[in-house]
């Protein structure tokens, strides 16, 4: 893989690790990514939206606020 494929992937899996948190990391993800979002593949974006989505636990209604501002920017 390339570096950029290699940065895709911790981007994705930063995501994943923050799915169903409950501390500050959520908003530091989600405001990380809101602020790369322009650097990311298509099908990054999609398994984001994806992830998200779908996940059944999304965290207290701060952490889900996170996600949901994040969902707006990916689609």
């Amino acid at each position: 893989m390339n570096n950029k494929q290699w940065e895709q992937e911790v981007w994705l899996s930063a995501v994943r690790y923050g799915l169903g948190r409950r501390t500050y990391i959520t908003g530091c993800i989600s405001d990380f990514m809101i602020a790369n979002v322009d650097e990311m593949t298509e099908k990054t974006k999609s398994v984001m939206h994806r992830d998200i989505s779908e996940c059944d636990d999304l965290g207290d209604n701060c952490d889900k606020e996170n996600w949901d501002n994040l969902l707006s920017k990916l689609k």
